[in-house]
């Protein structure tokens, strides 16, 4: 889901955090090399990617663990159940939460969320859609199958951020409210994509490359409390080319949470202003909108999904996950926005980095670095229970001793609890709890501290789902 975006300016980094940086990095290069060879036996063996054949075969006496879309029968307290398979090519679902963050950003510390999420596989015709809508935030891409070619694609995509209203930085937590201003945009998109189909061969098993030029168009106007000396950047087209990679090999439950297998991906863009002056200013240190005005972002992320070590079940799983991404030349309207989701698991919404406790969008850093554990256990056969550790090592603005505002890289830990389960209606909810070691927190109106609560409620419900053919 897209959100707040805010970006501080002049970087004051030190030697050993750069250094600790290139290690960050290189770890995460060297991580993601070995989980792409994992992914490729994943890919080509059945037997590891398939929980219905892994190697952890259930006990005799150990009910499977239904899978996603998949027919399935059981008892529970004497009652007979039965689960009707579904068309997972075919997906309407509507989605609600409401996210608190309790001595949070002023703005963001109690913020509802919700999103229409609608995808269609037409296999046979080589033809998909997918989207998110909530308004005034929607993301659609389109692809149409190239009759001579199979496996490619023409694909078209849209992705908009149009909110009439004032948005400020936060520093530690606390709002700056000199540098609120209104921004919004619109980018279309068009250019070609390749799809291969993997094991463990569902629906949404492939390798995806999509390669799109995305022209745009993004507006600005200041507000009532908009500083005279922070300057409001002018409205531009903004062209832009977005390289894309998705590849699922992931095996997925009942609740669609991971189960076995891998995925991965990441993203690169290289964007263009055509009209950018001098903007910004105090607290912050002026932007350098020349060398702004073109930049480059990468990112990357894999999760892996599998059994416990020397437990001979399907009910505990263990699932970990790394996201990083680092740029050149971006500013607040180009950078990372952090945390991208509160929850899902689906092929392309994976890609979007989490980190509990703390909002929506309320780090905008130029580089980070994310890895998180959960164990999960199957209590029934709709209901999960969760516990999380995670690690991140982002930049963040801070206030210097002279009043100024820095960026420093630094970590933040996680430790969360939290349970997935089935609700009335054939619906889902989650509910999570995480306490972050490393955020800013201004718990009574003084000087910021670290630690701090997050909690999130989120229901979902998918819409007129049909039974499989």
């Amino acid at each position: 889901m897209q959100g707040l975006g805010h970006q501080v300016h002049g970087t004051i980094m030190s030697a050993h955090v750069r250094k600790a940086l290139r290690t960050a990095m290189a770890s995460l290069a060297a991580f993601i090399s070995c989980v792409v060879l994992l992914g490729g036996l994943i890919i080509h063996n059945p037997g590891l990617s398939a929980a219905e054949s892994s190697s952890q075969e259930p006990t005799p006496m150990e009910e499977p663990t239904p899978l996603a879309g998949h027919d399935f029968r059981t008892k529970l307290f004497g009652e007979e159940i039965h689960v009707d398979s579904r068309d997972r090519r075919s997906v309407t679902a509507a989605s609600f939460g409401i996210q608190w963050i309790p001595d949070g950003p002023s703005q963001l510390e109690v913020l509802p969320f919700g999103a229409l999420y609608v995808w269609r596989n037409w296999d046979d015709n080589n033809r998909r859609l997918r989207g998110t809508f909530s308004g005034a935030v929607n993301d659609l891409d389109y692809s149409i199958g190239l009759r001579s070619f199979p496996n490619w694609t023409l694909i078209f995509s849209l992705d908009n951020f149009i909110v009439p209203l004032g948005r400020s930085e936060y520093v530690e937590g606390q709002r700056i409210r000199e540098t609120e201003i209104e921004w919004s945009y619109v980018f279309g998109g068009v250019g070609i994509g390749y799809r291969l189909p993997v094991r463990p061969f569902r629906q949404d098993s492939a390798v995806n490359i999509f390669l799109t030029y995305e022209p745009g168009y993004r507006w600005f106007k200041g507000t009532g409390h908009t500083s005279p000396q922070y300057g409001v950047p002018s409205d531009t087209y903004e062209g832009r080319i977005h390289f894309r990679v998705r590849t699922d090999a992931m095996t997925r439950n009942l609740m669609e949470l991971p189960h076995a297998g891998v995925t991965l991906g990441g993203d690169i863009f290289y964007g263009h202003r055509a009209k950018w002056v001098a903007w910004g200013g105090p607290p912050f240190d002026t932007p350098d909108f020349k060398q702004e005005r073109t930049y480059l972002s990468m990112s990357g992320y894999v999760l892996a999904a599998t059994g416990l070590p020397l437990l001979n079940s399907d009910k505990h799983r263990l699932v970990a996950s790394l996201h990083g991404g680092i740029g050149k030349d971006l500013d607040r309207f180009s950078t990372f926005r952090l945390p991208g989701r509160p929850t899902g698991y689906e092929w392309d919404a994976v890609a979007l980095p989490m980190i509990h406790g703390v909002a929506f969008n309320e780090l905008m850093p130029r580089h980070y670095a994310i890895a998180n554990v959960q164990y999960r256990y199957e209590a029934l056969f709709f209901l999960y229970p969760y516990v999380e550790a995670g690690w991140a090592f982002v930049e963040q603005a801070r206030f210097s001793s002279q009043g100024r505002i820095k960026q420093v890289t630094d970590s933040m830990p996680t430790l969360g609890v939290g349970v997935v389960s089935g609700a009335p209606w054939r619906s889902q909810i989650e509910l999570n709890y995480t306490y972050n070691f490393g955020i800013f927190r201004d718990a009574d109106g003084g000087t910021p501290t670290r630690g701090g609560h997050g909690m999130f409620l989120f229901w979902s419900k998918e819409l007129g789902s049909t039974a499989r053919g």
